[in-house]
Parts: C-alpha cells; structure tokens; sequence
C-alpha cells in the first residue's frame, strides 16, 4: 500500500502548491522592493532567515501564484559562484518570464557559502555591478533563503559598498501558528491520497494536536506524522512472517 505525506515544497504534488497559505508580510516586501525599483531603478537583494520547516521555501517560490505580474525561479547554483554564469542565468531567465519581473530564488546553498566564504560577498558584489550596469538593468529581486541568523547577517554587511541594493533588513518568516497544523496536515494527506482520512489510518485529531504541540515546525510536525503511518505504508514482503509447513 502506497501512502503520501510530503514534507518538503519540493515533494508536493505540483497543482496542491498553488493551495499553499500566502506569507502576508513576505508579499509586502516583496511588493515593497518592486515599487523602490519602479521609482529608483536597479535591482533588489532580500537575504531570509526562517529555521528549518518554516515553509520559506514554500512561501518563497509560491510569491507568483499570489503576485501574477512576478516569475519565481530559482537560481543555479554556478551562477551564485560564478559571476559570468550569474548573466546566462539572469539571460535564461528572463526570457522564460516572457515580460513578467523576476524573483530569482537563492535556496538550499548556506553549507557550500559557509565553507567559502568569500561567496557571499563576492555574489553581492555581483550584485552591486548589476545594479549599476548599462543598459538598465531588468528589475529583478533576488531572495536568498537561509536557516542561520549569522549568516544572514553576513550578506546584509555584504551590501554595505552598495545599500540601496538590500530590501530589507533582518527579514524572517515565521511559521503558521500552531493551532492551524493540524488542519495543514490533514488537506495536505487528503489530496496526496485520493481525499482519504488520516483517520482511516488511526491518526486522529486528538492526536495531531499532540504532535503540532510537541514539534518546533510545520516540517517537522508533518515527519512526525508519517511515522506513525509508516507501519501502513511498507510495500516489501517480509518472508519471516509466512509460517512454512513441509508434508
């Protein structure tokens, strides 16, 4: 028996992440970094803490279903290191956004920036020269996600040739409230299982409520709830429960 409880933006089936809850405060900075460039030109740069599990790449890479007028993709990684890549990229992707403004998405990379850190600088620095570049640069705001205060901290000093280029300071996203978990949990099995209930598998609201109580995160909540139906969802034939009888 197959069972699906993603946990991850990247597990989940492609037409439920349009039902995603929008981040009101991310929109608003969002919206607030298009208008800055709209009166002042140049590009935008947004470093976002959010510990793991706090659906900021869910919120972050969902800003266009709620902002039709933005394409969202995320950045290659070369071209985080590699100025020249940095061009082709930003070139692919704003043809694919067929005259929408660009959100260019940073995810998933603080690990490979930490053990060089000459990466973050040497990125906003980029940054900085685009900013500036001739002709016009399209407006573009990059979003660089990341689960470590400190390193946050470290690509908003890295601004500080350039200011004008850093939307905003300090920026977290902060996870739904936990008396929504349950429910989140539930719509997100429901349509993963062909509307089937979580209590069709002995997990309750009673207990939901438990685990949301019990986990720091969404993410982690909804792990926790797949192992309690980890027990129904095994597909592999265990031979040492046949009994054998040799006449």
């Amino acid at each position: 028996m197959t069972i699906s409880l993603p946990s991850r933006y990247e597990d989940l089936d492609a037409a439920f992440r349009g039902r995603l809850k929008p981040n009101q405060p991310l929109l608003a900075a969002v919206k607030a970094a298009f208008a800055a460039m709209e009166i002042s030109g140049g590009i935008r740069f947004l470093p976002v803490f959010g510990k793991s599990g706090s659906g900021k790449s869910s919120a972050t890479l969902e800003i266009g279903t709620h902002l039709p007028d933005l394409h969202v993709a995320q950045l290659p990684r070369e071209a985080v290191e590699n100025p020249q890549a940095l061009g082709a990229a930003l070139d692919q992707m704003l043809k694919d956004a067929g005259g929408k403004k660009l959100v260019a998405v940073i995810d998933q990379y603080e690990e490979v920036a930490a053990q060089r850190t000459n990466v973050p600088s040497a990125f906003v620095e980029s940054l900085s020269l685009l900013d500036r570049s001739k002709p016009k640069p399209q407006p573009t705001l990059f979003i660089w996600l990341t689960t470590d205060r400190d390193f946050q901290s470290s690509l908003e000093h890295a601004t500080s040739r350039n200011k004008r280029i850093l939307a905003d300071r300090g920026f977290e996203i902060e996870g739904l409230p936990k008396e929504n978990w349950p429910a989140i949990i539930e719509e997100t099995f429901r349509f993963h299982n062909q509307e089937k209930t979580l209590s069709d598998y002995e997990v309750l609201d009673i207990d939901l409520a438990e685990i949301a109580k019990d986990e720091d995160s969404l993410g982690d909540a909804i792990e926790s709830t797949g192992v309690r139906l980890a027990k129904y969802a095994t597909t592999l034939h265990d031979l040492s429960t046949y009994q054998i009888i040799m006449l």
